[in-house]
């Protein structure tokens, strides 16, 4: 949906989504309401509503201000940032570029809960000092500060989205010295908080109160799932980090001797189980010469075949994107998606083409290492199609974990 923007800092863009409208009148709405039920005998609906609004406007505000702050200390720990999108109570950042150091990433982590501790501290300040005159003014003053105590709290639970998730994995980080470890240990503790909190809200919905308790049971079980996860996309990233081409099961070569004429090729094309593959590799005397694409059948007559020869018409075999048996799987996928023929031919350290790779074989690679076997027909679907089999972006992740500084 489409978000506006209001202004621009360091050449990165400050937007407000469309979402936020509507968080804007909601939150006006119930804190209104909050006030005609506790100080309905001092202020009048229309007052209740400006208190609802200013409140609500004047946190929005402290929310920007402290993204700024938290945007520039990003930017000095050599974080790239693309643009900063807010939706009311927080804000959505583009990163092209994390910080890559455990110390860099602590100091990131402390900005905003520390601006929501000072601006609470302040604003509170103002309303206990302020005279009975300013009533309404205090009561706005106030809640903002308290609101801004409440999201300091907020930012600091351990959860992988929030401040507080980043900081206890960059702590660990820091003092162990493996990112890992404090990537690990920050995924035990969101699946025990969302245990916990599904287990409450299990107890609530039964015992309690059944809305509360049907959204912290809802709140629960999405955590529970977010952690499994974010263990399967560890799992992937050490898998594209760690394993080799060898470990591949590759597509054999088709061959074709040198001296066969037209009529002979034409008879192996028909005869192809493949029907997406139109290469084939040409041998003589058990060594690879090159490569004929099934296509040039069209450039000679029917009548010319049985005196034409494939070996006359083979194209040399570094005309194809080749990667080593050694190389790692992700430097493999990277090379891959900026061919145009869809797949790679594999060597062994002579040189020698040993077979062929692409995103079917890739994607059922990992797959099968993560325990889940496809059945033979969706595997050969995915073959036809050379496609990541179950829309798994494995570009994607490579590109996130260069982001990252993992590879």
């Amino acid at each position: 949906m489409r978000s506006w923007q209001i202004f621009k800092i360091w050449g990165i863009p400050f937007k407000i989504h469309l979402y936020w409208f509507a968080f804007l009148f909601l939150f006006s709405w119930s804190i209104s309401n909050q006030v005609n039920l506790t100080l309905g005998d001092i202020y009048n609906t229309k007052e209740s509503w400006i208190i609802g609004f200013l409140t609500s406007f004047f946190l929005l505000s402290s929310i920007i201000s402290h993204e700024v702050l938290h945007t520039f200390v990003s930017l000095t720990q050599g974080v790239k940032i693309k643009k900063v999108t807010f939706y009311f109570l927080g804000a959505i950042l583009q990163i092209e570029k994390y910080c890559q150091t455990a110390l860099g990433n602590i100091k990131i982590a402390v900005v905003r809960p520390l601006l929501c501790f000072s601006t609470a501290s302040i604003l509170l300040l103002i309303s206990n000092s302020g005279s009975s005159k300013e009533l309404m003014a205090i009561n706005i003053i106030s809640r903002v500060g308290i609101l801004n105590l409440f999201l300091g709290f907020l930012n600091l639970i351990p959860i992988s989205s929030l401040d507080g998730g980043n900081l206890l994995k960059s702590i660990i980080w820091h003092f162990s010295g493996s990112k890992n470890k404090g990537r690990n240990l920050l995924n035990k503790v969101n699946l025990s908080l969302s245990f916990l909190v599904l287990i409450f809200g299990i107890i609530c919905l039964f015992r309690f109160n059944f809305y509360y308790g049907f959204i912290l049971s809802f709140l629960g079980l999405f955590g529970v799932n977010s952690s499994k996860s974010e263990s399967q996309f560890f799992k992937i990233e050490n898998i594209l980090k760690f394993s080799k081409v060898s470990e591949l099961k590759l597509k054999p070569l088709r061959k074709i001797e040198f001296d066969s004429n037209f009529s002979e090729f034409n008879k192996l094309i028909k005869n192809k189980k493949d029907t997406a593959d139109k290469y084939f590799f040409v041998a003589n005397n058990g060594r690879w010469t090159g490569v004929v694409d099934e296509n040039i059948l069209k450039t000679v007559s029917i009548k010319k075949w049985e005196r034409s020869f494939v070996g006359d018409f083979k194209k040399p075999i570094n005309s194809f994107v080749t990667v080593y048996s050694n190389n790692k799987l992700w430097e493999t996928i990277e090379r891959l998606e900026k061919t145009s023929e869809g797949f790679i031919l594999v060597l062994n350290a002579s040189d020698i083409p040993l077979g062929i790779i692409d995103r079917s074989k890739i994607g059922n690679f990992v797959l099968n290492k993560l325990g889940f076997n496809l059945p033979s027909q969706i595997v050969n679907k995915f073959n036809y199609k050379n496609q990541y089999p179950l829309g798994i972006e494995l570009p994607r992740i490579i590109k996130s974990m260069k982001q990252k500084g993992d590879l």
